[in-house]
Parts: C-alpha cells; structure tokens; sequence
C-alpha cells in the first residue's frame, strides 16, 4: 500500500546512526547513508550532534524594525528559541555553550538601501557576514552562514546596516498580517567539544 509522500510522519531528531536514506536518480532508487557530519555517534571522531533554531518573531501586522539611523550598525534582538542548547539573553542576544558550530540563516531587509547583516561575538573575535543587498524597493531576503569554535560560553548578536535612513517601522520588511511575522532566521548545529 502507497502513502502520499506529504502523509508520512516527520523523521524524530537527532539522526541516528542506523537510520537509513532512499534516493531517488532518474526513476531508479538507490540506498543511501547519512553522512557522518550529521549522524549521531562517535565513529569517525564525530560526537553527539545538536541543533537549535534562533528567530526574530512579532506579533501579528507587527512590522520589521527601523533602519535608523543610517551606516550604523544596529542590533536585531531574537525574540524566539526552540528546544535545544544555547539561550537568548533580556536583549535578545545569543548566548552559546562551548562546541564546534556551524549556522545557516538569513534575514529581511528593505527599501532604497544597500543593505549589511553580520553575527558577531560581542568581543568581535568571531565575525561571520551576511550576503550583501541593494534594494530599489521591497524585501530583500538575505543569507548568513558560518562556522565557528568556542572554548567556553560565548554572547553574540545579530547586526545589521543600511546606507540610507529609513526610520519607518517597517524598513527591515512588511507585515504580512499572519502570525508570527517572521524577520530572520537562524540555524545551529553543534559538536560539543
């Protein structure tokens, strides 16, 4: 008996070592294994791997944020964690345990700007860029990623910058009247060291 492929339960995490994949080349199916860099288990050097999402979320028709005032680095608090390690801090920045990282996300940005993200240490030491945006006019979507090591447990904060002013409640992207408005997103996978 078939089952449509949107009604097949979710794969629980974390991975597990035995779990195993199908693909699908060309009309033939083939047997596949998870790469060791996200299964768990410790063979091959690799320990217990952990993930956590961090997010910028307002309420309903709630707007981005100002970009103001312009060529400044400005803060882009967290307002959402879900399950896992790490914690967000009363200004929504994130604080993360010792382990080897690696994070994927991306943020919004809008309106007559060139446009600048960055995820940075709050000493600096660790600096990882965003993608570079021009806009003429509507969102920008725009991505970050990374990897980086801390020995000890480490405050970072989201940062972002626009070359032009706009002091409008929603240069950092439109409401879109559906909850949560959404405005970045940030992806953690972590190797304790």
């Amino acid at each position: 008996m078939s089952q449509e492929f949107s009604e097949l339960p979710g794969l629980p995490l974390p991975y597990q070592q035995s779990d195993q994949l199908l693909v699908v080349r060309n009309g033939r199916t083939y047997r596949a294994s998870l790469d060791p860099s996200i299964a768990l288990g410790t063979q091959n050097g690799f320990t217990d791997l952990e993930w956590v999402i961090f997010q910028i979320r307002n309420t309903h028709g709630q707007g981005g944020g100002a970009f103001h005032p312009p060529n400044q680095w400005l803060p882009r608090p967290f307002t959402f964690k879900s399950t896992g390690f790490g914690s967000l801090n009363a200004i929504g920045q994130v604080v993360l345990p010792a382990g080897n990282y690696c994070f994927r996300g991306w943020t919004t940005g809008m309106e007559n700007g060139r446009m600048r993200g960055r995820f940075r240490s709050m000493d600096s030491l660790i600096n990882w860029p965003s993608a570079t945006a021009y806009s003429l006019h509507y969102s920008w979507h725009i991505p970050i990623e990374g990897v980086f090591t801390i020995a000890s447990q480490t405050t970072f904060v989201l940062e972002m910058r626009c070359d032009r002013d706009r002091s409008k409640p929603w240069g950092y992207g439109y409401e879109s009247q559906l909850s949560p408005e959404l405005y970045a997103s940030l992806l953690f996978f972590r190797n304790a060291l």
